[in-house]
This record gives structure tokens, C-alpha cells and sequence, in this order.
């Protein structure tokens, strides 16, 4: 139980600070954040048997994407936790660190790159995206984050379980 919500925690942290960066980068530099409803446009296509989209932009609104967006956002950020720190504690036998975490996030932002923009219809590496080295600067800084958010997580979840 207290393993479940360590991960639950520093999940939560890596996503939100995921999340932070992004609205640092919209409020400095002008970029947009990524809209979660369209993840949820994604997810909600699934039941008509639709696992990939030409335009995820063009497809067919779905009935409550956006907070069904967000879930799946946040659902999978703990899935990274759960990576992260089972490959940090069980396989490298070692605590959580900036670096391990900062490490992991770089080599994850390839489940972006190489599933997620294809299947949304944005090709591999933003292939298809607008402004693609912009995009592919986004989607890195944004993993980095989540990898900070990552040891930051952990930071916070040791103490409030006793660990």
C-alpha cells in the first residue's frame, strides 16, 4: 500500500511539473501547451476500433475528450513513474537521482517521437508538425521536465510514507 502511493505521488509530481513547465514556456516564450483534449479525442476513437489518425486535429470531436484527455495524461505519467523507479530500485539497485531521473526522461521523450506524434498523424519526430524543430524542442524540454519532476517526486514521497 505505501509503495502504491509513493508511486502515486511522485507520478503526480513528474506530471504537474510537466504541466508547470509548459505554462512557463507558453508565458515566456509564447508556445503552445499541449492540448490534453486531443489525447482524449485519441483514447475516445479507440471504441470505433480507431487506434491511429491522419489529422488528430481534424478527427471527430468526442464526448468529454478533455477531461478524459487530462486522465490519460496523468494516468500515464504515473506509468513513467512506475518505470523510472522500477528500473532506479530494482534493476540499478539504486535510489532515485537528478541525474538517473533526467536520464530516463531524455531517452522516454522516444515514446513521443517514435508512437505517440505518429499515431496522432504528426509523423515521427514531428515530421508533419508546423514548425518541427520547435515541436521537437518542446517535446524534450517537456520530458526534462517530467524528469525533474521525477527526482522531485520522489523528494517529496520518501518522507510523507517513512521511507
Amino acid at each position: 500500500m505505501m509503495a502504491a502511493l509513493y508511486v502515486l505521488i511522485v507520478g503526480v509530481v513528474a506530471t504537474a511539473a510537466l504541466d508547470l513547465w509548459q505554462q512557463v514556456c507558453r508565458l515566456v516564450f509564447g508556445l503552445p501547451i499541449t492540448d490534453w483534449g486531443l489525447i482524449g479525442r485519441w483514447v475516445g476513437h479507440f471504441r470505433d476500433g480507431q487506434f491511429t489518425q491522419p489529422d488528430i486535429g481534424k478527427a471527430a470531436p468526442v464526448p468529454g475528450e478533455r477531461p478524459l484527455g487530462w486522465l490519460v495524461h496523468y494516468v500515464v505519467g504515473i506509468g513513467y513513474a512506475v518505470v523510472y523507479l522500477g528500473l532506479v530500485w530494482l534493476v540499478l539497485g539504486a535510489p532515485p537521482s537528478l541525474v538517473s531521473a533526467l536520464v530516463f526522461a531524455a531517452l522516454s521523450v522516444g515514446v513521443t517521437w517514435f508512437f505517440m506524434e505518429p499515431v496522432l498523424g504528426a509523423g515521427v519526430m514531428a515530421a508533419r508538425a508546423p514548425n518541427r524543430p520547435v515541436a521537437l524542442a518542446h517535446d524534450l524540454s517537456s520530458h526534462l521536465a517530467m524528469g525533474f519532476g521525477l527526482w522531485a517526486g520522489d523528494l517529496i514521497a520518501r518522507p510523507l510514507i517513512g521511507g
